[in-house]
């Protein structure tokens, strides 16, 4: 006869002497056991290391399932992993907040990798049975350096020149379209269309997941992409990326790109910059709201609103405007005032016509 394999045992103090205490509990466990929320006692041996295998396993983008692995090797993994999951708290968390602002990071990237661990939390409680009973508090600290840069069109030129070869169609259809980083690394040859104009974007290929297009602008943009075209004919045909080091799609740049931002005395600029920049010059361009939305990927207007898109050549043109009008109504004033004199008469000024 095969011997019956019984579920491991679960203990827990009731903390009292009366055993009354101790049937309440009893049942309170025999309850979530019948609900499914208690899993025989593997949530109570369960390590934080099978959680983040288990959320890089979950239904997520390629694209994000990336990057999340490489911020999990190299950062959350070796801090939490060989915890147990009920262990974890909040001072666990503060903690690994304090070391990686000791290693140089913001507290927005200390939320953005507490995040993908609150994930794997909540991704552990749903399962069935779940592999932790309760989801501890993530402390998200409010952000304070958010970022306000622009690039001017003097600086434009400056670090297009400085860039290497193999990042300049990059650079310029980032700083002209808004898309984001991992948009424009995943563009493909077949998305492009030099006779329409148009860069197309596919569903699942987005941030929002919904399909849009880009516009091809004449000048650095076509010129430079007709040139990474060209090259990529003559040299690596089979290779389907838009932007790639000798076929190879072009993922990682931050030492080229910091390289040449130092050298174009624009040290603190960061590529998500050049999305901010695109905004702002689609509205001076007058483009409207809604298409500005549509180029950029934006459902909602709150990257505008939030990073407060008005700078100094801004709000110089609204000075201007101002100091225009006001110089023009003392000339409005005179034609419509009608003079009363200390007689009572009325009298009209030359250059107003009697009615």
């Amino acid at each position: 006869m095969a011997a019956r394999v019984l579920p491991a045992s679960v203990y827990e103090s009731s903390k009292s002497t009366k055993k009354t205490d101790a049937i309440k509990l009893r049942d309170k466990m025999l309850g979530k056991k019948s609900r499914g929320e208690l899993s025989g006692g593997s949530a109570d041996r369960v390590l934080i290391t099978e959680l983040l295998d288990d959320v890089l396993k979950s239904d997520i983008k390629p694209s994000t399932r990336y990057v999340w692995e490489k911020v999990i090797e190299r950062n959350i993994r070796p801090f939490f992993g060989k915890l147990k999951a009920q262990r974890l708290t909040t001072d666990h968390m503060d903690k690994y907040r304090e070391k990686r602002k000791g290693e140089g990071r913001s507290d927005a990237t200390a939320n953005r990798e507490l995040s993908i661990l609150r994930t794997a939390f909540h991704n552990a409680r749903k399962r069935t049975p779940p592999k932790v009973l309760v989801v501890p508090y993530f402390p998200i600290v409010a952000e304070t350096n958010i970022r306000k840069g622009f690039l001017s069109d003097e600086q434009y030129d400056s670090l297009r020149d400085e860039l290497p070869a193999e990042l300049k169609a990059l650079f310029v259809t980032g700083y002209i379209t808004g898309l984001r980083r991992g948009e424009i690394t995943a563009i493909q040859w077949q998305q492009v269309d030099f006779e329409a104009g148009m860069i197309t974007l596919d569903k699942g290929e987005t941030k929002n997941d919904e399909p849009r297009s880009v516009p091809i602008l004449d000048g650095d943009m076509r010129e430079l992409l007709v040139a990474a075209k060209k090259e990529r004919d003559a040299e690596w045909p089979h290779s389907p990326w838009v932007f790639s080091r000798r076929g190879e799609r072009i993922v990682d740049f931050r030492w080229a790109w910091d390289e040449a931002c130092k050298r174009a005395e624009v040290p603190d600029l960061n590529f998500h910059d050049l999305r901010r920049t695109a905004v702002r010059n689609m509205r001076r361009a007058g483009i409207p709201q809604v298409i500005r939305m549509k180029i950029s990927g934006h459902k909602t207007d709150s990257m505008e609103r939030r990073y407060n898109i008005v700078d100094a050549d801004d709000l110089n043109m609204a000075r201007e405007l101002l100091q225009n009008r006001r110089k023009t109504v003392p000339d409005k004033a005179e034609n419509v005032t009608v003079n009363v004199t200390t007689s009572g008469t009325a009298t009209i000024p030359a250059d107003t016509p009697a009615s």
